[in-house]
């Protein structure tokens, strides 16, 4: 089934046109779609699960799937994609309302240390999704890999000491790549998933150490 290569439709309407009943029934479906392929591959993993199962799960046919996502991949592709959004939310959300940058960029990425603690396969699949699958899935998954980056800036401008600091994009990039790899060591199994947080935590620490002004708000006093 994961072999279709039909293009997917995707349920986009702009916020400021109100749904019409069939759009209504189309974001119902992917509503429904998304949250049986979420419970689905978080429970069992991308190899345990089927389209078939995710279709029933969902109550939709599965040509009616296939519209939404063209495989099971792009499928994983839509549930992570979610999730990484809402992490970017939360992370800022977090940022703003006085978290440690560390505490807020660790935000923006726990979808992705939660998958690799349960279910490392799903970052793997969703990675090499990433970088060498096609369609719109990729695309927004290539997107937002873009927002995580402009949101750790985001959140490293937010602080007193760090706004006025040079080349804040490129400190971004730098604590995001370090992170991607950390993850990427988990799910190709050449690092334990127990420890992930703690050695994020160290990298982002050590990372904004080295590459920014000391933060006398706060982390004087952490250290």
């Amino acid at each position: 089934m994961s072999s279709r290569t039909s293009q997917p439709e995707h349920a986009t309407v702009p916020a400021d046109r109100p749904f019409g009943r069939r759009e209504r029934n189309k974001q119902d479906k992917l509503h429904r779609i998304l949250e049986a392929a979420t419970e689905l591959f978080t429970e069992q993993g991308y190899s345990a699960v089927t389209t078939q199962e995710i279709a029933e799960a969902a109550d939709v046919g599965i040509g009616t799937l296939f519209r939404h996502a063209g495989s099971k991949a792009g499928l994983l592709m839509l549930v992570m994609n979610e999730q990484l959004r809402l992490g970017v939310e939360r992370g800022i959300t977090l940022a703003r309302s006085g978290a440690e940058p560390t505490d807020a960029i660790l935000a923006l990425v726990t979808p992705l240390v939660d998958a690799s603690s349960r279910h490392p396969e799903n970052t793997a699949v969703y990675q090499r999704e990433t970088l060498f699958g096609t369609g719109p899935e990729r695309e927004t998954a290539a997107a937002q890999v873009a927002r995580i980056e402009s949101a750790i800036e985001e959140i490293l401008r937010g602080r007193t000491a760090f706004r006025l600091a040079r080349d804040l994009d490129r400190t971004a990039h730098a604590v995001y790549a370090t992170m991607y790899m950390d993850i990427v060591r988990v799910c190709m199994a050449r690092a334990p998933a127990d420890d992930l947080t703690t050695r994020l935590r160290r990298s982002i620490d050590h990372l904004l150490d080295a590459l920014l002004p000391p933060d006398h708000e706060t982390r004087t006093a952490a250290h």
